[in-house]
């Protein structure tokens, strides 16, 4: 064997010894570090150096407009004056860098806004809004944020189609606690699993203490370059209020529409200003409520009325509300009744499909009890709670849920969560993960043109008891229909008519037909003529997806 493949060669002795020796040495010194003579732990970096402002913008974020096809909102934070506080966009080129831009290719834009907010960390934090218009559809944009001579790196992002198109969304929980240390590898996870996302949902409590600049530079530190290129959509929980006054934070860094309730003449109202508002995006009406005025009849009144005008006057094919405190908690003896009175009727009545909310520290998915078809379909408004955060809450075994004619489909206590959303033309598919990225919860929504919907599980349902029919006792010769959900729209399946008991071979083909859009199959048939008195039959229903059957049904 030579010294070249030889694993411990004679030729090479010498210097392996010395970097034994060297091991040694560096073992042997491991007892005694400085710890071991009683010296102080390093010291905290101070917060207010972590999280203070220089010229070099930070904290960059994307918020939508009224018009998101041709309109872009970007703020940001940075240590200059208004008169300095400037954007440039072009449309996304191949390279930049060595690559200079075509003359004419890149726009100025001067921010609209600059704000400074007083901090806790004895400094003002400035942010900077700049509004991007005359934007063409479904196109991607290049940008950068500065003063002129500091600038961010450039980031991109495209803009809304101005009709329907596919798309996806993250939906978020409450973050509210641990944002420096156990938040941020969810961000990170669930923009892994869906890159493509064009929107972010936050139901609420960002952040612990409303004013706190540490709490709120973590947070946006959690999101990292994520914010610079997926739009924000997020609305109040109890955490971005001090006492009755909204987080000074919030519309400075937040520069939602006003679109909502007429709110303005309220002696408060810059306490509920942009707290409430609505987006259309590509398809999707989303809706976001403020729930902190639950106890104000003047002011749910209010945006009651302007919610149903929303769900009443909506031209979109989808709807997605989000606010912070459950319709139906799952934790503790919490209960909404104001919310749930006011709100969930109009849910169910103008046929929201999702409602995203936050507040209880666990996870809870569920709908009417009235809703449910089958075992694994039902046909009402979805209602979610998630969190994000690293702060939990025990569940209460859904008795709000019970207690108030809903039922509770999927819990999960003592875990983060981030949820992805993906919107289709006839379906949203939900999917809620773990910080890990383990699956733990879905359904399908699908919904044909004249709005009739199923909601059906993810990855169940594929056996068992779940075809219904007309009638469990029958004559020979009779007319015999079955029913079941849950398969893909215009699936084949064979229909089959088995006895439970008798013969060996007791399976007899029925025929064949094609779910409908929304998954569903119906199939009516006439029984054989010759079937024996008090035998007994099974409806079985086989596809590539399901092997379903139906209760016993009884000849007479």
């Amino acid at each position: 064997m030579s010294d070249a493949t030889r694993p411990w060669s004679l030729r090479t002795r010498k210097a392996k010894l010395t970097v034994i020796g060297a091991s040694a040495l560096l073992v042997g010194g491991l007892a005694f570090t400085p710890m071991a003579f009683g010296a102080a732990a390093p010291p905290k970096f101070p917060a207010a150096e972590i999280h203070k402002p220089t010229p070099v913008p930070d904290r960059v974020i994307l918020t939508p407009t009224t018009t998101p096809s041709s309109s872009q909102k970007v703020t940001w934070r940075a240590e200059t004056t208004a008169e300095f506080a400037q954007a440039e966009i072009l449309e996304s080129p191949r390279a930049l860098g060595e690559v200079a831009p075509a003359a004419g290719a890149v726009t100025n834009v001067k921010a609209q806004s600059s704000t400074p907010v007083n901090t806790t960390l004895g400094y003002a934090s400035t942010y900077h809004t700049v509004e991007f218009t005359g934007l063409k559809p479904a196109t991607r944009y290049t940008y950068r944020v500065g003063d002129g001579t500091n600038w961010t790196e450039w980031n991109d992002f495209t803009t809304a189609a101005a009709g329907f198109q596919p798309f996806s969304f993250i939906y978020y929980g409450d973050a509210q606690n641990y944002i420096d240390s156990a938040l941020p590898r969810v961000f990170r996870q669930a923009f892994a699993d869906r890159p493509q996302a064009k929107m972010i949902v936050n139901a609420g409590d960002l952040i612990d203490s409303a004013n706190s600049e540490e709490q709120w530079g973590q947070w946006f530190k959690a999101g990292g370059f994520i914010d610079s290129q997926v739009n924000n959509l997020s609305i109040t929980g109890n955490h971005e209020y001090s006492g009755t006054s909204l987080s000074s934070f919030w519309v400075p860094q937040f520069p939602y529409p006003d679109n909502g309730p007429a709110w303005t003449d309220y002696p408060s109202a810059q306490n509920i200003a942009k707290t409430a508002y609505y987006v259309d995006y590509q398809g999707v009406r989303f809706i976001g409520l403020n729930t902190n005025v639950q106890s104000i009849p003047e002011l749910m009144t209010k945006q009651t009325a302007w919610l149903e005008g929303l769900l009443k006057d909506n031209p979109n094919k989808w709807t997605v509300v989000t606010f912070h405190h459950p319709v139906y908690s799952n934790t503790g003896t919490r209960n909404n009744p104001v919310v749930r009175a006011q709100w969930a009727p109009l849910f169910e009545k103008y046929g929201v499909d999702l409602v995203l909310q936050g507040h209880d520290h666990s996870y809870g998915r569920g709908n009417l009890k009235s809703a449910r078809q089958s075992a694994t379909t039902h046909n009402g408004v979805s209602y979610v709670v998630s969190v994000s955060g690293g702060k939990m809450y025990e569940l209460n075994g859904g008795v709000n849920w019970t207690g108030n004619g809903a039922e509770v489909i999927s819990t999960s206590e003592n875990t983060q969560l981030y949820q992805m959303i993906d919107v289709d033309q006839d379906q949203i598919r939900f999917e809620a993960r773990y910080a890990n990225g383990e699956h733990h919860d879905g359904f399908v929504i699908r919904k044909n043109d004249a709005g009739e919907r199923t909601v059906t599980e993810l990855g169940t349902g594929n056996t068992g008891e779940q075809v219904t029919v007309d009638k469990t006792s029958v004559q020979p010769g009779e007319q015999l229909t079955a029913t079941a959900f849950g398969y893909d729209p215009a699936e084949k399946v064979k229909v089959y008519l088995v006895r439970t008991k008798g013969t060996v071979d007791s399976r007899a083909y029925v025929g064949t037909q094609t779910a409908d859009a929304l998954g569903k199959l119906t199939y009516g048939f006439t029984l054989p003529a010759d079937l024996d008195k008090d035998s007994t039959y099974r409806v079985l229903l086989e596809s590539a997806t399901q092997k379903i059957t139906s209760p016993v049904i009884t000849v007479k």
